[in-house]
């Protein structure tokens, strides 16, 4: 009885093993179902009756972004990663660059071009008179459909950890004309095993440019949806009711918000981030997932001290400079933020090491890096 009861729970065991696995399988064909008909419903830029050309000389210095969004309309990390690298392209590089919209509302910012992806003309001549065409997060599918019928390399600027799902498919859509721009470092180790040819730029912040004057007003928090930690501000709040917080809606997913808390003043998403930075004493940064976490590089640059969660991303950005709280400890980010309010010497010896770090991310030589990396990237048959 005793051998056949031992036999009983290994066939048990042995078909729930089965059925884990089984259950495992039909989980990766139902999301591979679902990016192949992403991949098959990714509408082409460009219209069937594109006839693909050389790139001329005239336009080895232009290069056209196709992207979701982008500012001073949508004001999130990526997009204003974009805006400042095209900034450089167009200001100091000598590049023109276009970008290509689900839908714009301005046609040019800061010299910039941006166009609707409806104005079919246009989008298809600009495609035409690039060199390059440069995508990211959403719109990777519909890049490479493009980039396909245009004949032309693409990069994708990697700014998060979520893309392998989709790489194997791109990489055999688009052999030898794909290449990557990695935001950190520890991006590019993620995705060093697929070998595609690329770089790091970090997301540049040039620290003149956010440095400020600050009243110190605020414990700040910007973006507010559950990622960035709109909860996160909530329970630190109701602990310190004697503080004044500064909650900053963000400009995508649902945002967290407590009206109630008297201590917390929400305000809303803006293109002038300074604004921010002149009454912000303390920046809170509790994602619990940050590829880089360009809002604590711009505080710094005014020597403002950033309390963070310790992901890989805000390890990089932040250097010795960060203060590291778990996002689940509350009592450890009260306490961080108890000492810098009442210890003087303790928040300029922060504030110093911010500032210093803001400098040391100077982002003209990665900039500078990546305008000759691109001149070099030519199609490939």
């Amino acid at each position: 009885m005793a051998l056949k009861g031992k036999a009983n729970y290994f066939i048990i065991l042995l078909s729930f093993i089965i059925l884990i696995f089984c259950i495992y399988v039909l989980w990766k064909m139902v999301k591979y179902a679902q990016f192949y008909y992403t991949l098959q419903t990714a509408k082409n830029y460009l219209t069937a009756s594109y006839i693909p050309s050389k790139v001329l000389e005239e336009d080895n210095d232009t290069l056209t972004w196709l992207i979701h969004m982008y500012p001073p309309i949508h004001n999130a990390g990526a997009e204003w990663m974009a805006h400042a690298m095209n900034r450089y392209m167009v200001h100091t590089a000598g590049w023109k660059v276009n970008v290509v919209l689900n839908k714009a509302s301005v046609n040019e910012f800061e010299r910039v071009v941006i166009i609707d992806k409806h104005a079919v003309p246009l989008v298809e001549s600009s495609i035409r008179h690039s060199a390059v065409l440069v995508s990211h997060l959403d719109n990777e599918p519909n890049a490479v459909q493009a980039a396909i019928t245009a004949k032309r390399p693409l990069v994708l600027v990697m700014h998060n950890n979520y893309r392998k799902k989709y790489l194997d498919h791109f990489i055999h859509m688009l052999p030898k004309n794909l290449y990557f721009i990695h935001n950190s470092y520890w991006i590019k180790d993620y995705y060093s095993s697929y070998n595609i040819p690329s770089i790091v730029v970090y997301p540049p912040v040039y620290w003149k440019e956010y440095e400020t004057e600050t009243t110190r007003e605020y414990v700040t928090l910007i973006n507010l949806n559950k990622n960035k930690g709109g909860d996160v501000l909530v329970k630190i709040a109701k602990m310190m009711p004697d503080v004044s917080f500064m909650g900053v809606k963000g400009g995508y997913d649902k945002q967290i918000l407590n009206i109630h808390l008297k201590n917390i003043n929400y305000v809303d998403n803006t293109s002038y981030i300074k604004s921010v930075y002149e009454k912000t004493d303390i920046l809170l940064v509790p994602s619990k997932e940050e590829s880089w976490g360009r809002v604590a590089v711009e505080a710094m640059s005014s020597g403002i001290p950033v309390i963070a969660h310790p992901t890989p991303g805000l390890l990089e950005s932040c250097g010795d400079a960060g203060i590291f709280c778990d996002r689940e400890d509350i009592g450890a980010w009260v306490a961080a933020i108890r000492r810098l309010k009442t210890d003087a010497d303790y928040y300029k010896s922060v504030s110093d090491l911010c500032k210093a770090r803001a400098k040391e991310l100077d982002p003209t030589p990665q900039l500078k890096e990546m305008s000759l990396w691109l001149q070099g990237i030519k199609w490939q048959d």
